[in-house]
């Protein structure tokens, strides 16, 4: 039976704890708010771990302050999916690996940047996941890859390279740019998925001609779908703000179609993640919360 995850792409974002209703007002601290939101729901996104490595010492304590089977995902470093990243961000164990002149750049790319180097960041990165994964609470750690990152002979290429280090932890693949979706290529892009044992992550977004479509597709027994949100005008807007662009709350026919669609493709999955990343006040949680009720027993245990 397919066992469904449902949670939101991060549990202290700022417009939720200022905004939002979510948590009691006797919830004052960060093992408060964890251990809150872990008794309304079975997973979460950690979103601060693609802009600062986890400590070993924080994920122990995610450990600790939450249920046995709930189960955390995290965001790949920001450099090890071709993001330009503010140098101060990057351990000082691994600057003092670059050259000097690199070392004074403001940010530096993937796409500059030696296999060997990466190599570095990415094992540190796995490292500091272990206690999760140890544990059994770790989900999937989501390479988000930029609009650059397009379908070609290099992105292959560091696709699976990326596989052969990450060997033996559970990898989701999400592109930004609809050249892995073409028509064309998509049936290659999932071959490729699946060969490589990575789960492809499907998006709900605007649709717009740099956007991703929302194909459904299982490449591992794992699927993923997350939702951004709908608000075209905004991502429309290179100058709005995070929040504004996910500034949507989905309304349940909204979401009542994905389950329909997603009824056939997920009978065959082992797990289903269905993760709400329209983190603007309460509004994730929201929809988070009514997903869990239309997915509630007898059908579907979540």
């Amino acid at each position: 039976m397919t066992t469904y995850f449902v949670g939101t792409c991060s549990w202290t974002d700022k417009t939720l704890l200022t905004e939002g209703n979510f948590y009691p007002p006797t919830v004052k601290n960060a093992a408060e708010r964890l251990q809150f939101y872990a008794s309304c729901f079975n997973t979460v996104e950690v979103d601060s771990s693609f802009y600062a490595f986890p400590s070993e010492r924080n994920t122990r304590l995610w450990v600790e302050r939450t249920p046995p089977n709930f189960l955390f995902n995290l965001k790949a470093f920001s450099l090890l999916t071709f993001h330009n990243t503010t140098t101060r961000n990057i351990p000082s164990f691994l600057l003092s690996e670059l050259p000097g002149n690199a070392q004074e750049e403001d940010s530096l790319n993937a796409r500059t940047l030696s296999r060997e180097f990466l190599s570095l960041g990415l094992q540190a990165f796995l490292k500091s996941t272990l206690p999760l994964q140890e544990s059994q609470k770790l989900g999937y750690i989501l390479f988000q890859f930029p609009p650059w990152f397009q379908e070609g002979k290099d992105t292959i290429a560091y696709l699976e390279w990326l596989r052969e280090h990450t060997e033996g932890f559970p990898v989701a693949i999400e592109f930004r740019h609809r050249s892995w979706l073409e028509d064309a290529v998509r049936g290659e892009t999932f071959a490729l998925l699946q060969r490589l044992r990575f789960t492809y992550v499907c998006v709900d977004e605007p649709q717009l001609p740099w956007t991703v479509p929302p194909v459904v597709a299982r490449t591992t027994s794992t699927m993923v779908i997350r939702f951004h949100g709908r608000n075209t005008a905004a991502w429309k807007d290179h100058n709005a703000s995070i929040w504004e662009k996910f500034n949507y709350l989905y309304q349940e026919k909204e979401l009542k179609q994905w389950l329909r669609v997603l009824q056939g493709p997920s009978k065959e999955a082992e797990t289903v993640f269905l993760m709400f990343n329209n983190c603007f006040r309460d509004y994730a949680v929201r929809n988070a919360r009514m997903v869990q009720a239309l997915l509630t027993p007898p059908d579907h245990p979540v």
